[in-house]
């Protein structure tokens, strides 16, 4: 037994001498059997039964799942990494800016041209029909007509517009063009320009150019005086007021009538023939200077209130400049008659 026991003894000293050796056991954490790949991968032995064979490999997993900010398919030949082609959008930016300038200002113009207060049908409506001179609208843009052609084509393949120029036969049998024909659309879904507005009576040139009220003013007034036409201009041509610039120098003032029957009987001719000129040209009506004039030989006689004739003139003028008016020697003439 005790022979026994000291082989044990002796066993176990064998064993412990052998643990402690670094060359017979090296460390587990240092240099596993089988390398770093001992540490994950399963032992090539088979397991026992009942043990269940578990592999973890992170490299496996990061090839079966790429990353999230890679997307596919990625072109054969050229990495995923290299240089792509940007966006339509991002490289377009700088062309579609004038396209929108003009749809914001049309989308405006429709918007002012639909009735006040009416909060269905701004509502509602999808499209709105107006016509604009195209001149007018390259002018308040600060373009070129061949710009706003270009702008406008790319809106209308879009469908956000649809244009037509309307031409008008004259008493002589000419042809003219009386303006662009705008459909413009406020919501979403296509424009469309109608048989209905193709009917409409949307201007009478002959009588425009009876009065000079012809978008070629605006033209003028830009090359001369550099006057370009504001929105609300654009607003009034679209509901059909036809506005021409005042280039004239105000040089006289109204409040002269109030005086006339007090001045001197030498200086009223002069006096008279100044302020009438000045209402001739301020209304664009040179040929009826000595209607005006008459008027004020009135208003000295006494046969007319001077409050009342000054009144009515600066109502006339301020009308006109606002487009409110077309023809302000005729409107002058039946209120006058109606006062009478």
């Amino acid at each position: 037994m005790n022979n026994e026991k000291s082989f044990l003894q002796r066993l176990y000293e064998a064993l412990e001498a052998e643990d402690l050796d670094p060359k017979n056991n090296p460390s587990p954490t240092t240099d596993p059997s089988g390398g770093i790949e001992g540490l994950f991968l399963a032992p090539s032995n088979p397991p026992s039964p009942g043990e269940v064979d578990v592999t973890y490999q992170e490299d496996a997993f990061k090839v079966a799942f790429p990353e999230k900010n890679l997307k596919g398919p990625f072109p054969v030949g050229v990495p995923s990494s290299a240089t792509t082609t940007p966006p339509v959008e991002g490289v377009c930016k700088r062309v579609q800016h004038g396209p929108q300038k003009l749809l914001d200002l049309l989308q405006e113009i429709a918007r002012s041209v639909l009735p006040p207060g009416n909060r269905e049908l701004r509502r509602k409506i999808g499209t709105v029909v107006f016509m604009v001179p195209l001149e007018m609208i390259a002018l308040n843009l600060g373009v070129t007509r061949q710009t706003v052609h270009r702008w406008k084509g790319a809106l209308e393949k879009k469908g956000l517009v649809a244009t037509d120029t309307l031409h008008q036969k004259l008493p002589n049998g000419e042809y003219r063009a009386i303006g662009t024909l705008w459909a413009v659309r406020l919501r979403p879904g296509k424009a469309r320009l109608t048989m209905e507005d193709y009917w409409h009576p949307w201007r009478n040139l002959a009588l425009d150019m009876a009065n000079g009220t012809l978008s070629y003013a605006w033209v003028k007034a830009f090359e001369e005086h550099k006057i370009r036409p504001t929105l609300d201009v654009l607003v009034l041509w679209a509901k059909g007021k036809r506005v021409v610039p005042n280039t004239k120098a105000v040089a006289v003032d109204l409040g002269l009538i109030l005086v006339l029957p007090e001045v001197e009987e030498a200086k009223r001719p002069a006096l008279i023939t100044l302020i009438a000129t000045y209402i001739a040209n301020v209304l664009d009506d040179h040929r009826s200077r000595r209607f005006y004039a008459g008027l004020l030989w009135s208003v000295v006689r006494g046969e007319i209130p001077a409050q009342y004739i000054f009144a009515l003139l600066t109502r006339v003028i301020r009308d006109y400049l606002d487009g409110h008016l077309t023809r302000p020697g005729a409107y002058l003439v039946k209120t006058l008659k109606e006062a009478s």
